[in-house]
């Protein structure tokens, strides 16, 4: 009697590939393959639009809404041109304001838009100079509420303020 092995594995495993369980192995291996293939994808995608932003823009910028930001520039810059002194250092502080809270919302810490300025390191934000003596004449007009500003002053506070949120594409 002559038993030849591996006949037998061989008619086993034909068996076992023309089986219904093959079928649902196979079905479940692919479903579960795909499943993984579209979690990777996912996972890859978001991890390259955060280093895009960093590579781009020096820091991990968060998506921020460009309406609220025009909306509320256009206010300041209408106040700024209305020719009252009062409301000209009105829209310095809510640019100031602003600039503060979009900073915080990048990430940059502190109680105000002055250590939040500290905190950045040079070629992170566009116009980082321009904010700075921007935020000189905003602390000239909370110090002395009497201080006399002229329009150029104003002009170049809000134009300092303009660039850094320009170069976040918050303006246009």
């Amino acid at each position: 009697m002559d038993i030849n092995i591996f006949a037998i594995i061989k008619s086993l495993w034909q068996a076992f590939i023309a089986s219904s369980f093959f079928v649902f192995l196979k079905s479940f291996g692919a479903f579960a393959f795909a499943v993984l293939l579209v979690a990777n994808i996912l996972l890859l995608s978001k991890r390259l639009r955060s280093d895009w932003r960093v590579a781009f823009r020096g820091t991990n910028v968060p998506p921020l809404k460009k309406s609220k930001y025009m909306e509320l520039w256009e206010h300041i810059k209408n106040d700024a041109a209305s020719g009252d002194s009062a409301k000209a250092k009105i829209a310095v502080i809510e640019a100031d304001r602003m600039f503060s809270e979009t900073l915080g919302k990048i990430g940059y810490k502190g109680k105000d838009a002055g250590e939040q300025i500290a905190a950045v390191r040079p070629g992170q934000l566009v116009g980082l100079d321009g904010a700075k003596l921007a935020h000189e004449t905003f602390k000239k007009i909370v110090r002395n509420g009497k201080h006399k500003i002229d329009v150029s002053e104003i002009e170049a506070a809000l134009a300092g303020y303009e660039k850094v949120f320009k170069g976040l594409e918050l303006l246009d």
